[in-house]
C-alpha cells in the first residue's frame, strides 16, 4: 500500500469524486429525500472515537462471528445497496467476489444491475437478498421463488431480508 492510498471514508469518498462521473457519484453519497437521515448518521459518527492502543499485540484477533447462522469473518455485511455497475463494470458480481474473499455476507440489493443468476454464479459466498413486499403480492412472491431457484440450482446460501 503506497503513501497516497486512501485509508479512511473520507479519503475514498474524495477519490471516487473524482474518478466518477458527477451524476455517478451524486446518486452514490446522497441521501433520500433532503437528505436529513445522512446528515444525522454523518453527525452521530462524528461522534464516535476511536482510540489507537500502540504497541498491543493484535496477531490473535479473531472478530469473526455468526449472522443468523452463517459464519462471517466479522460483524460487517455488505449493505445493499443498488446500481454497482455505476462505479464498476462488473457491477454486483465484483461486489459479491470481494465479500466472499473476505469470508463475509453480501446483502443484494432488489435494485442490483446484475441479475440474481449472475451474481449467484459468480462465486461460494453467503448471500441474502433485500425484498420489499410489494402491494402486488405476485410480484413479491415471484421474487422470493426466483431467489429459492437459484439457491438450490446453483447451490448457494441466498437467505431473504427485508
Amino acid at each position: 500500500m503506497g503513501s497516497d492510498d486512501p485509508v479512511n471514508v473520507n479519503q475514498f469518498q474524495q477519490l471516487a469524486k473524482q474518478l466518477l462521473p458527477k451524476m455517478y457519484y451524486d446518486f452514490f453519497a446522497g441521501g433520500a429525500e433532503d437528505e436529513h437521515t445522512l446528515k444525522d448518521n454523518i453527525k452521530a459518527f462524528s461522534r464516535i472515537m476511536i482510540l489507537p492502543r500502540v504497541l498491543v499485540d493484535v496477531s490473535r484477533i479473531d472478530m469473526s462471528t455468526t449472522i443468523l447462522g452463517f459464519e462471517t469473518s466479522s460483524p460487517i455485511m455488505v449493505a445493499p445497496t443498488s446500481y454497482h455497475q455505476l462505479a464498476h463494470p462488473q457491477g454486483e458480481v465484483a461486489t459479491a467476489r470481494a465479500a466472499s474473499a473476505c469470508n463475509t455476507i453480501m446483502v443484494m440489493s432488489y435494485s442490483s444491475t446484475r441479475t440474481i443468476e449472475e451474481v449467484a454464479s459468480s462465486c461460494d459466498g453467503v448471500r441474502f437478498f433485500q425484498v420489499y413486499v410489494y402491494k402486488r403480492r405476485d410480484i413479491t412472491a415471484h421474487l422470493v421463488q426466483m431467489n429459492k431457484a437459484v439457491s438450490i440450482l446453483r447451490r448457494t446460501r441466498y437467505h431473504l431480508t427485508g
